[in-house]
């Protein structure tokens, strides 16, 4: 029975996670990963507030507050892998609160670890590993059981990697070749000079390497033992796996600010899904929100991003085996002709700003309103299967909006000044954050009215536009 629930365990969460520090990355900024495996498809990204405390972006289960890898304002960054080969038995902080409480309270490495020996002898109910990186240099990965814990600091190349075991556990090595693939790749882009969030997304959460079988480069027509022509295996739960796999659900890049920046323009870039097929975008903590994009049961990313999850792993009978013409075909199609294009001009796009902001801090609404015009153009593209390549500066366009009668029975008027600066559409989004309407704004008149669709229940909606704060409106019915 125990390996029975053991082996149901794995198949819950077969992470990988690493961190650099400054002096490894391209751009002196330190970086924390994190493939988060799981069945789970609750699933959303969001900026929580704690009063008195830091302000962190996580990924999170939808309508819960636990962490499972975070940024935080302070410039505080943490992923986590579950431990196997350690017992979880006692209580306290767990796997996912220890994050909540780091990244509310901590600015540093050490401070992490005066969490651990402060709880050492009182206990936690911890088995797991976390990826730990702060503003001032530090990057280390924690080995965490109960009552004891190891430390080990980025190597001499400024980087760490860890999977599903601890060394200071038995003698189980879940996920071995991905903790060695995460690491050879890491260290291949420090000596090329390359490391940084662009890369871990783009080669490490989205590698495909498994034990005897290579599928680069792509496109991969060829057959791999056991598999039909075409089709890669992302290894069964309870085994082997590739970095990137059919249980990653989720993924993200805690990015942080080299020595002497501003700690507040720390971010995490965030994906749903499989990253070899999907996008991220960024959530900066600093901005106390996160973009309806990302939040809620059904968020149009995470909506996106599984409908062509769902087409990748597509075999009728073998849930992770994927399909490799889906990323790349023979004739030049495939997600990864505008995927990866996207993903350069969102990394760019976030570069200029970040230089930007350098000379010049931002608002905390500057921020936000930032965030939601890289994540309506993300989802625009990856929607219609378009590259964006052209990298200009995003910057608000200063516009007011009043919407009358607010509350409203049946019909809202939305006037806009200036209106000459108005030849877009307002998203409609509900408490969960899901667009449930759209509506076109006359370039000259900057007026528009809105009716709620048929059957929309009464209640609070959100009117978002890029360059204005969005604006809450009832709808009584």
């Amino acid at each position: 029975m125990a390996i029975v629930l053991f082996l149901a365990q794995i198949a819950l969460a077969e992470c990988t996670i690493g961190v650099a520090s400054g002096s490894a990355t391209r751009d002196g900024r330190p970086i924390a990963f994190k493939t988060r495996d799981t069945d789970s498809w609750s699933l959303e990204f969001k900026v929580q507030t704690p009063s008195g405390y830091y302000a962190y972006a996580g990924n999170t289960a939808v309508s819960s507050t636990g962490v499972w890898f975070g940024q935080s304002e302070a410039g505080f960054g943490i992923t986590q892998s579950a431990a196997y080969n350690l017992s979880s038995s006692g209580s306290g902080l767990n796997n996912s609160t220890m994050m909540n409480y780091a990244l509310e309270r901590c600015q540093t490495v050490d401070d992490f670890e005066a969490i651990l020996i402060s709880t050492n002898s009182s206990g936690r109910s911890t088995a797991a590993n976390y990826a730990v990186f702060d503003a001032f240099g530090g990057a280390a990965i924690f080995e965490c059981a109960p009552h004891s814990y190891a430390r080990y600091d980025a190597d001499s190349l400024g980087i760490a990697v860890h999977a599903n075991f601890a060394y200071i556990g038995s003698s189980e090595r879940v996920g071995q070749n991905r903790m060695d693939r995460a690491y050879q790749l890491m260290a291949d882009a420090v000596a090329g000079d390359s490391l940084d969030a662009r890369f871990i997304i783009k080669t490490v959460l989205s590698d495909l390497l498994y034990p005897g079988q290579d599928p680069y480069p792509l496109p991969w027509t060829g057959t791999f033992s056991g598999l039909p022509a075409g089709w890669i295996n992302t290894g069964p739960f309870t085994s082997v796996q590739t970095i990137c796999n059919a249980n990653t659900h989720a993924a993200g890049v805690a990015q942080g600010v080299a020595i002497g920046e501003d700690p507040e323009n720390s971010l995490l870039w965030c994906i749903f899904t499989a990253p070899v097929a999907s996008v991220p975008f960024p959530v900066f903590p600093a901005a106390h929100a996160s973009p309806p994009e990302g939040r809620g049961a059904s968020s149009p990313l995470l909506v996106a991003c599984k409908a062509k999850y769902d087409s990748l792993f597509s075999h009728t009978s073998v849930s992770y085996w994927l399909k490799a013409g889906y990323l790349l075909d023979t004739l030049g199609g495939g997600v990864l002709t505008y995927t990866t294009a996207i993903v350069d001009w969102a990394y760019d796009s976030v570069s200029l700003k970040l230089d930007e902001w350098a000379s010049s801090a931002p608002t905390e609404s500057q921020r936000s309103s930032f965030q939601d015009i890289l994540a309506d153009k993300i989802l625009e593209a990856y929607l219609g299967g378009t590259p964006l390549q052209s990298v200009e500066p995003v910057s608000p366009v200063s516009i007011s909006l009043v919407a009358a009668p607010n509350p409203f029975n049946s019909k809202c008027r939305l006037t806009f000044e200036p209106a000459s600066s108005v030849n877009r559409e307002v998203r409609v989004y509900d408490v969960t954050g899901r667009i449930v309407d759209r509506i076109a704004v006359p370039a000259q008149s900057g007026v528009a009215e809105w009716s709620p669709p048929f059957g929309a229940p009464a209640g609070l909606y959100l009117l978002g536009i890029n360059g204005c704060e969005p604006v809450k409106i009832a709808y009584l019915k």
